[in-house]
């Protein structure tokens, strides 16, 4: 057993066992009886400088632990023997690093109990918060590297940088490190309080602006999220959460119908969904498309019309196929040709149906299973884009008009693709439907806007697939569950009905807005104070540890 004595002016001191009293004696008196009996009192500066000073004193501690014993005992002999001739190092003695930390120590915890102090030091703790060798540790981890990595940066922070100074070495180890290891995550916890992912997420923002209101799960997204999928199974309260993730989805097919109308500034009904709504807005189309031709009036075959219809008809000449196959085209510029009037015009009425009868034969060609046909589809498909483009350069001052209305009916034909898929109930689509509609619908090389992220309506469906889902809830299956036992003893049980009852009402449109606005609207100053909080847990884990576990000696 280790031998403990009280020396006077100086605290108690551990010798070794069997130690002689002649060498206790000579070592007091090197190492205890030349020291100033301690202040009475200790400045705030004094115990922020102690604080400043224990992640070294660590990993001194843990280097002579990890070292080979041999490579201990020769450095702590020449810091001896520099000690005895020098005096510029203190002696380590027997006891190496650890005897003379636990002597500082001790030193320093006679001087808080002479001065009436006892628990936790806060300015110590201050200090090894601001210490150069916990900040520079601290910066080498990543901010929000995930809950996991937060926990073990805690945990091998606390071990390095707070020395141990009673008890067995690993086992105090071991212990800091579990409660550096609960305190690191703490920064993040309250920066996702302040600043919770929906309140930067940018796709919750512009569904928002759209009038979307996504569910409390779908805006935290994640674990939350998951979590609200698997209480939409339970009675009462599931139904809640499928009719909200229900009209989230409404609300989006809305919103691409109001970007489908928002060009010609008309807007789309409440009430219209599904094949209704599909049905309304392409009349609504149409009648504006043919109010801007109206408006145009005929138009006059010009020389760029007739020398780029010429370049397609020797493009044709030269494809090699039968000849009976060539009048295919033929008969599409033959349509053409019957539209130009008496007086040279094609009016507002024939340049209707011969851009109809062109997108028509297109179609047709493209789809049949002849491989001359499909070849024949693009040529018919040119003539019919060269039609559109004499009109643009005949529009006049109806230019504009005509611009937003094509751009219209381009942002339509995303909105019907999406409604024609397998699965779109009555029309009505998904936000994944919808995003497979903008990427069929894409046009350029090799789907290279789509895989940009810059197709038409493409952040829209981005946005709608990433926070909504890619499936709308059976709103049944919960009315379905209230068939099951845990259904039926749910509506005899008060106790079991009332919560899902009470659960249930949260998912009413009122109360997901409140909640939503909380989570998602946060002042600019939020998120940079969020990063601070996400910072500064993982330097507050080791001055934290050390409070609670090294100093709070009487």
């Amino acid at each position: 057993m280790p031998q403990i004595i009280d020396v006077p002016n100086y605290g108690q001191v551990e010798f070794p066992d069997g130690m002689s009293d002649d060498d206790i004696v000579k070592a007091i008196k090197k190492n205890a009886l030349g020291y100033k009996k301690p202040a009475q009192s200790l400045s705030s500066t004094d115990k922020v400088l102690k604080g400043l000073k224990d992640p070294f004193d660590a990993g001194a501690q843990l280097l002579t632990k990890m070292l080979p014993d041999s490579v201990v005992e020769a450095g702590n002999t020449a810091n001896d023997w520099l000690a005895d001739k020098t005096g510029l190092v203190p002696e380590l003695g027997s006891g190496g690093v650890d005897q003379l930390i636990k002597r500082d120590e001790q030193q320093y915890q006679a001087q808080r109990k002479a001065q009436g102090e006892s628990g936790f030091d806060g300015y110590r703790a201050i200090g090894i918060f601001g210490s150069p060798a916990n900040l520079a540790l601290a910066s080498k981890l990543p901010i929000a590297a995930g809950v996991g990595k937060t926990v073990l940066g805690g945990m091998g922070l606390s071990a390095a940088t707070v020395p141990v100074l009673e008890g067995d070495f690993w086992r105090e180890k071991a212990k800091q490190a579990a409660v550096g290891g609960v305190f690191a995550p703490v920064g993040n916890a309250l920066a996702r309080v302040v600043s919770p992912k929906a309140s930067v997420n940018q796709s919750v923002k512009l569904l928002q602006k759209q009038g979307v209101n996504p569910t409390i799960g779908q805006r935290l997204g994640g674990f939350v999220n998951n979590v609200e999928e698997k209480l939409s199974s339970l009675p009462i309260l599931g139904n809640g959460i499928a009719n909200a993730r229900n009209t989230a989805n409404s609300q989006f097919e809305k919103a691409a119908y109001q970007q489908v109308l928002k060009p010609i500034g008309k807007s789309m009904p409440a009430k219209l969904s599904g094949r209704e709504a599909i049905q309304h807005v392409e009349m609504v189309l149409k009648d504006k498309y043919d109010d801007v031709l109206t408006k145009i009036g005929a138009i006059t075959p010009d020389e760029q019309f007739s020398g780029n219809v010429s370049k397609i008809q020797g493009m044709v000449d030269d494809l090699v196929m039968p000849k009976a196959e060539k009048m295919k085209f033929a008969n599409a510029l033959n349509d053409v040709k019957q539209s130009i009037d008496k007086n040279g015009v094609i009016t507002s009425e024939g340049y209707k149906k011969l851009e109809s009868a062109l997108g028509t034969k297109a179609r047709k060609l493209a789809a049949s299973q002849d491989i001359y046909d499909g070849d024949m589809a693009p040529a018919v498909k040119q003539l019919q884009q060269e039609l559109k483009e004499m009109l643009k350069r005949q529009a006049g001052s109806h230019a504009d008009d005509l611009q937003l209305t094509n751009s219209a009916w381009a942002k339509f034909k995303r909105v019907q693709n999406a409604s024609s898929k397998l699965g779109a109930d009555d029309g009505n689509f998904t936000p994944a439907q919808f995003q497979n509609a903008v990427r069929a619908m894409d046009k350029s090389k090799d789907k290279a806007a789509f895989a940009r992220g810059g197709a038409l309506m493409q952040d829209l469906g981005d946005a709608g697939k990433s926070v909504l889902g890619n499936k709308v809830p059976n709103s049944g299956t919960a009315d379905r569950a209230l068939m099951t036992g845990a259904g039926i003893y749910s509506m005899i049980d008060p106790m079991v009905g009332l919560p899902l009852l009470a659960g249930s009402s949260l998912y009413t449109q009122p109360m997901q807005r409140m909640l939503g606005a909380s989570v998602s609207n946060r002042p600019e100053l939020a998120v940079p104070f969020s990063k601070m909080l996400r910072e500064g847990g993982k330097y507050v884990a080791p001055a934290a540890t050390g409070g609670l576990f090294n100093y709070q000696q009487n």
